[in-house]
């Protein structure tokens, strides 16, 4: 029996070692750092600051920097990804630049306003930008556009808030910059 324990704890530690080591940086041990900024001059600002694309800003909550940042942080734990806020040194970290967050103006059902959230995903390390996600999102009536069928279903038939947006926003950032690079080696 002892034996037995032996070899399941030396594959237990040959397990932890291949995915340490066979994973991208921000799926390795460590802390992704995370930093959500709003654009400070909507009215000047026409490109992102960090990464040079071009944005369409508008109203941003006040709260939205602090409703972005915790889910942004809930959906890295979801994903078991260990997170710090800010940046530590050679740490990769996630810096979120949000420059429209508006609610929507009515109720589940109908709006007079529907909610828009746009921000910029940058994964980034000692200030340079290795990967970028641009989430811009304006509910739109199902007449509107026929093609947004399977959105308006999976939202619960309904119009939605800027924090439900945010959320769907910040997975899709995270599922594009998390997940690893495939590298094609070329055949021999």
């Amino acid at each position: 029996m002892f034996m037995t324990l032996a070899r399941a704890w030396k594959f237990l530690l040959v397990g932890v070692m291949f995915l340490a080591f066979a994973v991208s940086s921000v799926h390795a041990v460590g802390d992704l750092g995370i930093v959500v900024e709003k654009l400070k001059d909507p009215e000047k600002t026409l490109f992102c600051p960090v990464c040079g694309r071009a944005i369409s800003p508008g109203v941003v909550h006040t709260d939205a920097p602090a409703i972005i940042r915790e889910k942004l942080k809930v959906a890295l734990t979801d994903r078991n990804v260990g997170y710090s806020d800010g940046i530590k040194q050679d740490q990769p970290y996630i810096q979120v630049l949000v420059y429209r967050f508006q609610e929507r103006k009515g109720g589940n059902f109908a709006v007079e306003k529907p909610a828009s959230v746009a921000f910029h995903m940058h994964l980034m390390k000692n200030k340079v930008v290795g990967k970028i996600f641009v989430y811009s999102e304006e509910q739109k009536a199902l007449t509107q556009n026929l093609l947004t069928v399977g959105k308006f279903f999976s939202r619960g038939a309904r119009w939605v808030t800027a924090e439900e947006l945010a959320g769907e926003g910040i997975n899709a950032g995270l599922d594009e910059l998390l997940e690893p690079r495939e590298t094609t080696e070329p055949a021999e």
